[in-house]
Parts: C-alpha cells; sequence; structure tokens
C-alpha cells in the first residue's frame, strides 16, 4: 500500500515537472504562454535565463520520471500482504496503462505480479483460465461465438 501511494505521489510529480517544461519549451519557442509555475514568463530574465529554466525543468521531469519508474519496478516486485495491497498494485496498473504510449514490457509483468499475490492469498489455489465447455456456456447465457463461427465456415463450404 505504502508503495503504491509513493508511486502515486511520483506520478504526479512527473506530470508537475512535465508541465513545467512544456511551458517553458513554449515561451523558448516565442509562443510564450502568460505563465510558468505561476511566475510570468517575463521574471525568467534574458532568453539565456529562460534557457537555463528550460534546462533545469528538463532535469527535473527526468528525475521525478527516474524515481516514478523505480517506484513501478519495485511494486512488481513487492509482494502484497492483502487484498487492498492488491487493489492498490491494479490501481497503479490502471493509472500507468492509461498514461503510458510506449507499453512494451508493461503492464504484463506487473499484472502477473497481482496474480501471484491473489494466489498466494488464497492459499495456493490457482484459477482456472480454461475455456467454459459449450453447455455451460449455454446454462450462463454467453452465446457461443466460436459455435457460431464454425457454423459460418462449415455453411460457406
Amino acid at each position: 500500500m505504502a508503495l503504491s501511494q509513493a508511486w502515486t505521489e511520483a506520478h504526479a510529480a512527473t506530470a508537475a515537472q512535465c508541465l513545467k517544461q512544456q511551458q517553458l519549451e513554449t515561451a523558448i519557442l516565442g509562443r510564450s504562454p502568460e505563465s510558468v509555475d505561476g511566475q510570468p514568463t517575463s521574471r525568467a530574465g534574458p532568453p539565456g535565463g529562460l534557457r537555463r529554466a528550460y534546462a533545469d525543468a528538463k532535469a527535473a521531469e527526468a528525475l521525478a520520471g527516474a524515481r516514478e519508474q523505480e517506484l513501478l519496478e519495485r511494486l512488481v516486485r513487492t509482494p502484497a500482504l492483502s487484498l487492498a495491497g492488491i487493489a492498490a498494485k491494479l490501481s497503479v496498473i490502471a493509472i500507468e496503462a492509461e498514461d503510458n504510449t510506449d507499453l512494451a514490457d508493461f503492464p504484463v509483468s506487473h499484472v502477473r505480479s497481482a496474480l501471484e499475490d491473489l494466489r498466494r492469498l488464497m492459499g495456493g489455489e490457482t484459477i482456472d483460465l480454461s475455456p467454459t465447455p459449450e453447455n455451460v456456456r449455454a446454462e450462463v447465457g454467453e452465446p457461443d461465438l466460436c459455435g457460431a463461427r464454425r457454423q459460418l465456415i462449415q455453411g460457406e463450404r
């Protein structure tokens, strides 16, 4: 739970640093926003001062992003101790997946970690992920899409 909270705070800090860096970048490009971080951009001084502020903001954004990533990696290695801990992990996964455009490895390892936590807290019970037999699907009222597809293919032959 504490690790999820720390990640949430780091995520917010990264977003704030990103916004500040973008505002300074806009100011440097001559499309000056009215303010950066609540301060008028004119207070940044000469163009060199604005560029220095931008470089500082970019470095702060990178540092905040690295902290956020480190916490995300620690989260996958830290077993949850309760169902609330698993819910907190899943919340982080949902937030990161919504914001992340580069999902190369994410969220597979994190989802596996949460599933391992669930299995451990359930006393080692397994979750049956095998397909539901057709007769059970019919009882539940779910459509048999595979059966419908088979009928369609057989009808085309």
